[in-house]
């Protein structure tokens, strides 16, 4: 499989292409992949997946079955935020590590400063919520649609981590930084559905995202 694709959609979910190894780590991924895993997968409530396209890959750790200067390009949405700060420099390593000479990677995510810039805006126009609002678009708030689980659901997100709260905000200085010190070179700022290094991005931004998310920092770069 390594051998043939050599494109990374790290952390897939749903978004699942022909032509991209996509990995992701959660139960319910994995579940679906078993025999009545989508029938266990809805009484529980869960997202049913319409392929099983996808492999397991934990992100926390190194990624040992991915050789050397392998891959074409790494990409990642709306993961990097749950990683913890250990795990996110280990991340970037490894795609560095992984990724062929001018290969790219790209990564989407919250973007800290939009969503402040949002927050100070509704805070100066008297809107009383303001902060409950702002605590729940970077999800550290504590109370949400998660409490209306069941209990089978909640006992397995013990093992899981569930709920996925963000673990780390970032921001284009943060991020370029971070880029940088690994040694990914002409970084640069995007938007949604335009690359300016991966061809094939609507494969993994295409009409199924309606547009891409709101106050999200789009940012690639080559190795």
């Amino acid at each position: 499989l390594y051998d043939i694709m050599t494109k990374l959609n790290l952390g897939c979910g749903q978004i699942r292409p022909d032509g991209w190894i996509n990995a992701d780590s959660s139960m319910n991924t994995m579940l679906q992949k078993l025999p009545l895993g989508k029938w266990i997968a809805r009484s529980l409530g869960s997202v049913i997946f319409d392929t099983s396209n996808v492999v397991y890959m934990n992100l926390n750790k190194r990624w040992r079955h991915i050789p050397d200067s392998s891959v074409e390009v790494v990409y990642a949405s709306h993961l990097f935020e749950h990683l913890e700060i250990e795990s996110s420099k280990l991340f970037l390593a490894e795609a560095y590590r992984t990724l062929k000479p001018n290969g790219s990677i790209r990564l989407v995510m919250p973007d800290l400063y939009a969503h402040c810039k949002e927050y100070v805006a509704s805070i100066d126009n008297g809107q009383v919520e303001a902060s409950k609002l702002l605590l729940w678009a970077i999800n550290l708030y504590d109370k949400g649609p998660d409490d209306k689980h069941s209990v089978i659901h909640k006992v397995l997100g013990l093992f899981q981590g569930y709920p996925h709260r963000h673990k780390y905000m970032y921001d284009k200085l943060s991020l370029t930084k971070l880029f940088s010190d690994v040694g990914f070179r002409d970084i640069r700022l995007s938007e949604y559905g335009q690359s300016h290094y991966i061809k094939d991005i609507l494969d993994v931004e295409g009409p199924h995202l309606y547009g891409g998310y709101a106050n999200s920092i789009y940012i690639e770069a080559l190795k």
